[in-house]
């Protein structure tokens, strides 16, 4: 079973339920996450909350692809659904970037990437206490983000722009402009009653 069906699946079981037994079951569900999260921070220093913005990573992943229309029929497969994610063009084309690098360049750019993250986090943690490795997981979800998808195959490339047929023809099979309605242009000639008297 593929991811999008995984998903087509859990959102049909979820809008098949009771509208009051959704709420309950996701709170109750988050709720119970952040509760062994702050046992494990208590009992061992685990980075505060980071089970629950995985929960609730989990949650979107499972239910954005079905609110914004991304799961789809597969047109050759009969039964079976497939992820088409349109309009990410901007992704699109930061993956295009990344591939048209060399190998010491995408490694070079993941490397900042992480090491940038993890530096910051490094002082963060050391001047205000804050979750050791998290700001790092959270770079590594935001890359994940960006590529998975593209190395999946689920972006659909960007519509170029088409011009008309008239602007494709070349100008040299363009029809001359018709000619004038006038071909020859009279001379005026002066009206006697306007000519001085000699």
């Amino acid at each position: 079973m593929s991811y999008a069906e995984r998903v087509q699946h859990w959102n049909r079981l979820y809008d098949q339920a009771p509208e009051d037994l959704r709420f309950n079951v996701v709170v109750g569900a988050v709720v119970l996450i952040g509760a062994i999260n702050m046992w494990l921070t208590v009992a061992i220093g685990f980075p505060f909350a980071l089970l629950v913005l995985l929960a609730i990573a989990a949650i979107t992943a499972v239910r954005l692809p079905h609110a914004m229309g991304w799961v789809q029929p597969h047109p050759e497969q009969p039964g079976r659904a497939q992820m088409r994610i349109e309009g990410a063009d901007s992704l699109y084309r930061w993956n295009l970037w990344y591939d048209g690098l060399s190998e010491p360049q995408r490694a070079a750019v993941l490397l900042v990437i992480l090491l940038g993250a993890g530096i910051i986090n490094m002082l963060l943690t050391i001047g205000n206490g804050f979750p050791f490795g998290l700001l790092f997981l959270l770079a590594i979800l935001a890359l994940v983000v960006v590529r998975g998808p593209y190395a999946a195959g689920w972006l659909v490339p960007p519509a170029e722009p088409r011009l008309s047929p008239a602007a494709q023809a070349p100008l040299l099979e363009q029809k001359p402009a018709a000619p004038p309605a006038v071909s020859r242009q009279v001379e005026a000639q002066p009206i006697p009653r306007d000519q001085a008297p000699s």
